[in-house]
């Protein structure tokens, strides 16, 4: 993964390896050879981490695994897109391993003058969260066919609406 420059784009894949809460990792993984210099990509196993990446950011996104809006399994798998700052972001967390949450590190950043000004958070609905699964199939492949419009928000580009604003 590479590191953050001044005045850069901090792209950061939140996960663990608990089935589809991989998801975050997937997609750094994924986008880590295919985006400009000027893109950082990283991986988090705590949206904590995060505290101590954004020193010369102006634009940070984040990618994590979130529950489906009814909380239970889909057919369908959905991509969100939240702007900092949110509430939305709380209703949609996952499953719940990360012991200190993406809303609270931000609100932290946001009082210690180190948040950025570009915040953009992605949710990628997750089916399974069982300990050390793999990701379920569905994920897997809706992955695959979310990554050019993750590459989109990258660049700053418009997407289409496939990608919900919640």
């Amino acid at each position: 993964m590479s590191n953050p420059r001044q005045g850069q784009t901090l792209f950061v894949g939140i996960g663990s390896p608990h089935g589809d809460d991989r998801i975050g990792w997937r997609i750094a993984d994924l986008l880590g050879t295919r985006m400009p210099p000027d893109i950082s990509i990283r991986k988090a196993a705590t949206p904590s981490d995060l505290l101590d990446w954004l020193e010369g950011i102006d634009r940070l996104i984040i990618c994590d695994a979130c529950l489906s809006r009814g909380g239970t399994p889909q057919d369908e798998v959905h991509l969100h897109r939240w702007e900092w700052p949110t509430l939305e972001i709380a209703a949609l967390r996952s499953a719940g391993t990360h012991a200190f949450g993406l809303p609270q590190v931000l609100q932290l950043a946001e009082r210690l003058g180190t948040l950025p000004p570009d915040v953009t958070v992605l949710g990628l609905e997750g089916l399974c969260f069982d300990a050390f699964a793999e990701l379920s199939p569905e994920v897997a492949a809706a992955i695959d066919s979310f990554i050019p419009k993750i590459q989109a928000v990258c660049a700053g580009r418009h997407v289409s609406e496939a990608v919900h604003h919640a």
